[in-house]
């Protein structure tokens, strides 16, 4: 039985990987900072521990006498500064993971954490990957996910007022890599379940490959709807995500991640790479994606 410590409360990847470890006899300690969230924890047969990952003291208590530590950068919604907020996030797992002796992580990253500027929220993995690189005497496997599934859901709005769905990338011919977060989830949990890797390493997952065009024509072919994809100018992007409602610093950043995406530098290493397919295709997805858009 190993001890491993999951950030990341119970979302998308989170809650299959405190599954499965715990499934395979592990004790699973989880980071919430949702209160309400305890219940469901301890149904999945985990310990909770109630704080932010912005709290290095409360961290480094959580991650003491751990096998191993799943580290990620939560979502942010109230910044001035995207970038800052998340290296003072990666600071404070730093510290605590220098405090509390653990020698094992796997850290949740992306794509495009290769390049480390002009690609919006990623930049801020990119310094956290760096930042853990750094930590002597740790062994640190960062996972690198492509183009989640689940963004297409935030286009269903758009989907039924249009019968479109588009961003500032996709070009007819340009081929993406995407993937489900159950495919992260088991990348995650085999990577902890075996703790193989030494030094520092990367393993980058997807579960397809597919054009935009071919996205929205099995998106329309599932809904029984006409879908056409459309590559809106980055002026427009940025416009559509205020519309939408996302504060200035998060419609520049995901704007930002859209060029980048579209100039081929987030995808490039992930395609170089080939890593193996995961089990979920994005036409398997499309049953998820029916139930969200009815």
């Amino acid at each position: 039985m190993k001890t491993f410590v999951i950030t990341g409360s119970v979302g998308h990847i989170s809650k299959p990987a405190i599954e499965a470890l715990v499934r395979a006899g592990n004790q699973v300690r989880v980071i919430t900072s949702n209160p309400d969230s305890v219940t469901k924890i301890k149904s999945l047969g985990a310990e909770p521990l109630v704080g932010s990952v912005a709290d290095a003291d409360f961290l480094t208590r959580a991650f003491e006498g751990a096998d191993a530590v799943y580290t990620m950068i939560p979502p942010i919604w109230k910044t001035e500064n995207f970038r800052r907020s998340q290296n003072e996030i990666g600071k404070s797992y730093a510290e605590a993971i220098r405090r509390s002796g653990v020698k094992n992580v796997v850290n949740l990253s992306s794509v495009g954490a290769h390049i480390g500027n002009g690609c919006g929220p990623i930049d801020g993995l990119a310094d956290f990957e760096k930042l853990l690189n750094g930590i002597d005497g740790l062994n640190v496997k960062h996972i690198r996910p492509t183009y989640f599934y689940y963004n297409f859901l935030a286009q269903i709005p758009m989907i039924k007022q249009a019968g479109i769905i588009g961003g500032n990338f996709g070009g007819p011919d340009q081929k993406l890599a995407i993937v489900h977060t159950d495919d992260i989830a088991r990348a995650v949990v085999e990577e902890l379940s075996n703790l193989k890797f030494t030094g520092t390493s990367v393993r980058y997952v997807l579960s397809d490959i597919k054009t935009m065009v071919e996205v929205a024509n099995i998106i329309g072919k599932a809904i029984g709807k006409n879908v056409n994809w459309v590559v809106f100018s980055d002026d427009d992007q940025r416009k559509g995500l205020l519309q939408a409602g996302l504060p200035k610093t998060h419609a520049e950043v995901y704007t930002q991640m859209g060029v980048g995406l579209r100039k081929g530098k987030l995808m490039e290493e992930a395609l170089q790479h080939s890593p193996e397919p995961g089990a979920i295709t994005f036409e398997d997805y499309m049953k998820e994606f029916k139930r969200a858009y009815s």
